[in-house]
């Protein structure tokens, strides 16, 4: 069997963080530390040999020995009986995405999920570089009059009208008081009205993965997410934490915004994607 891991017990498949990469990995941390949202399932409660990391429903992140037999016997049946429920009750994703961390895990899954059809893209990483930053933000469009950028805090949420902002940070933080403690955030309103926010969707240490949205089609491809963004990065900068950005390779949207923030492209490895029927 699979078994879902009680959250007091996550730090438990740390030692199935192998590599360098692994157990630097910020994603990773945020959620075995239990500072972020996400769910982990393992072969065996007591001493994991095999676990997946399931953020929020959106990515899958599967550590430890790709060969046993307990886990991955039983991994076909568990996708459609466990995870697809899981996926649409935490966020309503539709999506299995799963990060490729090394060749044997991707014969593993391309064998698992051969009678799908599943599709293959990149998640792209992104490093920044705060001179770079510094060197474009001059470029930006000035903000619109009657446009206002706040920094989020526990006074903005509550007088969010439309609740948005609460809505996206209890996606991925445990309580709205936990961000307002380890995250940090900016968003764009109008008449009250949140047009776009960046926030801190992963924590780790001084390490901080950026999530940014625009939330009304008529407001996009004005430069808001910019603005946003650029004053949360100037956050960052003032208080020495480390912005982390990631993308599919095939969202070019999020691609240009990031090169346009001063992030440069550091790595990426393969996912492996199914929408759920």
């Amino acid at each position: 069997m699979i078994y879902k891991l009680d959250k007091k017990d996550y730090p438990r498949i740390k030692g199935l963080l192998q590599s360098s990469d692994q157990k630097n990995d910020l994603t990773l941390n945020s959620i075995i530390n239990g500072m972020n949202r996400g769910t982990i399932y393992v072969d065996n409660p007591q001493e994991p040999k095999t676990a997946l990391i399931d953020v929020t429903g959106v990515i899958s992140i599967f550590i430890g020995d790709p060969t046993n037999k307990k886990f991955i016997d039983d991994l076909r049946d568990f996708l459609d009986s466990q995870l697809k429920i899981d996926t649409y009750e935490s966020c309503g994703g539709t999506w299995f995405i799963a990060v490729v961390k090394d060749e044997k895990w991707e014969q593993l899954l391309e064998n698992v999920i051969a009678d799908r059809e599943y599709e293959k893209d990149y998640e792209c990483y992104y490093q920044f570089n705060p001179e770079i930053f510094s060197s474009l933000k001059e470029k930006y469009k000035s903000l619109p009059d009657n446009y206002h950028i706040k920094k989020i805090n526990k006074e903005v949420i509550e007088n969010d009208p439309d609740g948005i902002l609460s809505e996206v940070l209890e996606e991925v933080w445990y309580s709205i008081e936990d961000f307002n403690t380890y995250g940090l955030g900016y968003c764009i309103t109008k008449d009250n009205k949140v047009l776009s926010a960046c926030y801190s969707c992963c924590v780790h240490e001084n390490k901080h993965e950026i999530s940014v949205e625009t939330y009304d089609e008529k407001y996009m491809n004005k430069g808001l997410a910019t603005l946003v963004c650029s004053a949360y990065l100037e956050d960052c900068i003032k208080n020495g934490l480390m912005p982390q950005w990631s993308t599919m390779e095939t969202n070019f949207g999020s691609k240009r915004l990031a090169k346009k923030l001063g992030f440069e492209f550091k790595s990426k490895l393969k996912t492996l994607e199914f929408e759920w029927q």
